[in-house]
């Protein structure tokens, strides 16, 4: 049995599908994980989960006036909450036989609906909410029955959780809950202790805890203290013909619950200290142990193995959250020994967790909208996703993030993009912007992850993907050749017909939805920009490139201010020397088309001196910049004018 849908109308951020989005999202009975931005709608996803199904720590989970949605200033007064489980087995359905929905396909599910409604304070009596939760969709079934509750019951671990007093002795604690469910309990209630023959030692656990009172009552030290309690206090306490005495135990009462309520958990010391000394681990290791217990439980359970459980990267350094990423990866598609699958939800902020998971298991949740990136949800093909399985790490997977993603083909753009950014006014960090580097390869895999393959869904998200036209400017012909093989490469080879469609061909290759592709004008980015603007900028910034490689490392600040000299003297002979803008603007460029600087070392250079403000700054820097960056930086940031 899995959940394969949860829907929702006017609870929290998720509205009636006028003003605001409604929930309906349909679950993998694998591995699926909530991406996107804080107060997107991740928490009440799972929230929802948690109402119509319950937990399995039997938390007191309760609507209030506050889980009614709320438009401005109107707040709904009524509310659903729907849940559709599959794939029951025989005795599953057995169980619920009065609560199954048949379907048109003859098959049979079961179907929670809650519906809550808000009564407003009036007068003298307070508000309140009423629910109500039946089988069925619409809700047109029977109530739901305590049967029903104890067999979908989900388990649910919250973020930032305390797990060491989690897994403590306790009453009713989660421990004693996952050992009363294991499997192998059966039979260990039974009292199999004989006071007769004592040190016979009982195989059970209940007979255990006997045999471990009935010897420690015996120890000098306990029964010393107990005889002076006594005989010299409580003794005294009694009236005559009564008799008042006590006894010390471990458990007073030898039932199974209250013995299992005294184990605890934890971890041993690590290497190098006695197993038998005390130890405190850290909280990221605690964090794994807890949730290594709670999918023995769910392994191993009959009832439903859904695993709701928020960051699981808290506390947990990147390597130990890809080790937990694919073990609850392992235990939702591929459980070890033939033990049934766990069906996980979970949230994230973490793009380390992001990037070693499988794209098709995520859904990008934006504004209370749920888009899920499954296979034939999106325009990324099978050879898409397995690219991108290899080749996505942390820093390109803060993608699923932002409000806003910029893919560049090599460190020299993404270096530089978001200091030209900010001294235009156009902060990527105000706006929530990300920068993908694919290192020049991948853009057009990387391009359509967030492109739906509904032509009418659109992901509001706007990503930019800036790609340069590699068609060599006539004015570079002295220091770049001719291709050996007769192919065309310089821009006299082509004509304006050929490179218009040469540019189309890019862009139609990866535009769609609110994903545009902004192809450089010319050259390249840093060829581009000396070309329309900041010649200056990347004049300095490559010549102190220059001068960095043939030192074999970043200059000092000594070496900088005399680089940086020179290079104005040069600046200045340049500008007298009468060279065409192209011209010049080929100069430029020369050191790094010819391997004489790195474009990586240039661009931490210019975004340096970007900084300084004296290479124009605000609007006037904006407009110095080629069409193509003013293109996708409007895109990026909402601004008017963009393509």
């Amino acid at each position: 049995m899995h959940l394969q849908r949860i829907r929702a109308q006017n609870f929290r951020a998720f509205g009636d599908g006028k003003t605001a989005p409604q929930l309906d999202w349909t679950l993998s009975p694998g591995l699926n994980i909530l991406i996107g931005e804080n107060d997107a709608g991740k928490t009440a996803v799972v929230d929802a989960i948690r109402h119509i199904l319950w937990t399995t720590s039997y938390e007191f989970v309760r609507l209030s006036e506050q889980d009614f949605h709320i438009h401005g200033h109107i707040r709904a007064q009524s509310m659903f909450i729907e849940a559709t489980l599959v794939d029951l087995s025989a005795d599953q359905e057995a169980a619920v036989l009065e609560w199954l929905t048949y379907e048109d396909d003859g098959s049979r599910s079961l179907v929670l609906h809650l519906q809550g409604r808000w009564i407003p304070p009036r007068e003298n009596k307070r508000g309140r909410v009423d629910v109500v939760t039946r089988a069925c969709r619409e809700g047109i079934g029977p109530e739901i029955g305590n049967a029903v509750r104890e067999l979908v019951r989900a388990t649910y671990l919250r973020p930032l959780r305390d797990v060491e007093a989690e897994l403590k002795p306790a009453r009713q604690s989660r421990l004693s809950q996952i050992l009363g469910a294991h499997k192998s309990i059966a039979g260990q209630e039974k009292n199999d202790f004989d006071e007769a023959n004592s040190a016979k030692i009982p195989e059970n656990l209940v007979g255990l805890m006997a045999f471990t009172q009935h010897y420690l009552g015996k120890h000098p030290v306990i029964k010393g203290v107990q005889d002076d309690i006594n005989n010299n206090y409580l003794g005294k306490f009694a009236f005559a013909g009564d008799k008042l005495e006590s006894r010390i135990q471990i458990a007073p009462d030898l039932g199974l619950q209250p013995i299992l309520e005294k184990f605890e958990l934890g971890l041993l010391p690590s290497d190098g200290i006695n197993p038998e000394d005390s130890s405190i681990r850290g909280l990221g290791y605690n964090n794994a142990l807890f949730m290594a217990t709670e999918l023995v439980l769910l392994r191993d359970g009959d009832e439903l193995a859904l695993l709701l459980i928020e960051e699981p990267e808290a506390h947990l350094h990147p390597q130990l959250q890809e080790r937990v990423q694919e073990l609850l990866e392992q235990s939702a598609n591929k459980p070890l020994d033939g033990k049934r699958p766990v069906q996980v939800v979970m949230t994230t902020h973490s793009p380390s967790l992001a990037a070693g998971a499988d794209i098709a298991s995520m859904t990008l949740v934006h504004r209370a909208q749920l888009y899920s990136l499954a296979h034939e949800m999106t325009k990324l093909k099978k050879n898409d996703y397995e690219f991108l399985r290899r080749f996505l790490d942390a820093t390109k997977a803060n993608l699923f993030f932002a409000r806003g993603v910029a893919v560049v083909e090599g460190p020299a753009e993404a270096l530089l993009l978001p200091a030209l950014a900010k001294a235009c006014g156009m902060s990527f960090s105000k706006h929530g912007l990300a920068v993908v580097n694919v290192g020049g390869v991948g853009l057009y895999h990387y391009a359509r992850i967030l492109q739906r393959a509904k032509e009418d869904e659109v992901i509001p998200i706007p990503v930019a993907c800036l790609t340069d036209r590699d068609v060599v400017p006539d004015a570079a012909n002295g220091y770049i050749d001719k291709p050996k093989n007769g192919n065309k490469r310089f821009e006299a080879d082509y004509t304006p017909e050929e490179l218009a469609a040469l540019v189309n061909a890019k862009i139609n290759r990866a535009a769609g939805g609110n994903t545009i592709v902004c192809v450089s004008d010319r050259w390249t980015f840093e060829y581009d920009l000396a070309l329309y603007g900041c010649g200056e900028l990347m004049f300095m910034a490559i010549q102190l490139a220059v001068r960095a490689d043939a030192k074999g490392e970043r200059l000092d600040e000594a070496d900088e201010l005399l680089a940086m000299t020179a290079a104005h003297d040069e600046w200045e002979a340049l500008g007298k020397a009468g060279h065409t803008e192209d011209a010049l603007a080929a100069l430029i460029y020369k050191p790094l088309a010819t391997g004489k600087a790195s474009k990586a070392v240039a661009a931490q250079y210019a975004a340096h001196l970007i900084e300084t403000g004296n290479y124009g700054k605000e609007a006037a820097l904006f407009e110095m910049l080629p069409p193509y960056l003013r293109n996708a930086l409007n895109w990026l940031t909402g601004k008017a004018g963009a393509a």
